[in-house]
């Protein structure tokens, strides 16, 4: 395997640890502990440190090392208010250029997370992929490639949000709700009403991440 494929291995380990919270906010990354336990060597482990940076997920001190980023209630505020400002602005061309193949698509997907009469109970992820997918479906049709360049390099940080957001006691349950009256407004091409469910939703999903990041806070 070449290099880049073993910093991608690397990254990937990294970043499923991060959103799993093996390695928790605050907590130092010991170069060497990840090459023996992943069995490469750490120059492939400095390039994925290097993106995680970029992603902010990770942070390095000089002469102290690398660090799993702490997520401040500014640093939730600012994230927020340039996804509800993308995403806004996103909806306003997106409303009139989504299909509605690609509405019923979503839709399945989301009515597929209270499926009671399925065989395999739907998974954390499954949840996350449906909000993944139904946000970045409306970012798509912005019509403004800078914006979605700008909205990729949040990318990251969105989903470490998502997954602290989804542990705040039926927040699953009701993002799926939520996602439902989003596609319903796009369905019907009611702007003012997708603009205000959008909102409804990225305020409600701001509020339980910024209480589990202060929960957090007193944790560690």
């Amino acid at each position: 395997m070449g290099k880049r494929g073993l910093k991608n291995v690397a990254y990937d380990y990294l970043l499923d640890a991060i959103m799993s919270y093996e390695l928790k906010p605050g907590q130092a990354i010991v170069e060497q502990d990840i090459s023996d336990r992943l069995n490469i060597s750490r120059t492939p482990i400095r390039e994925a440190f290097k993106q995680l940076e970029s992603e902010g997920l990770v942070r390095h001190l000089p002469s102290r090392g690398t660090f799993v980023t702490n997520l401040t209630v500014q640093d939730v505020e600012e994230i927020f208010q340039l996804r509800e400002l993308f995403e806004i602005t996103a909806l306003k061309s997106a409303i009139n250029c989504i299909t509605d193949d690609e509405l019923d698509y979503i839709e399945d997907r989301v009515r597929y997370l209270d499926d009671k009469k399925s065989e395999e109970p739907p998974t954390q992820e499954a949840f996350y992929r449906s909000d993944r997918d139904l946000h970045m479906m409306i970012m798509k049709y912005s019509g403004n490639s800078r914006m979605i360049k700008f909205h990729k390099t949040l990318e990251a940080q969105l989903e470490q949000l998502r997954r602290i957001s989804a542990m705040t006691p039926k927040r699953l349950v009701k993002s799926r709700q939520e996602h439902l009256d989003i596609i319903y407004a796009l369905r019907t091409r009611d702007l003012v009403s997708a603009t205000r469910h959008l909102s409804i939703h990225l305020q409600n999903i701001k509020e339980s991440t910024l209480n589990v990041c202060r929960n957090m806070v007193s944790q560690y």
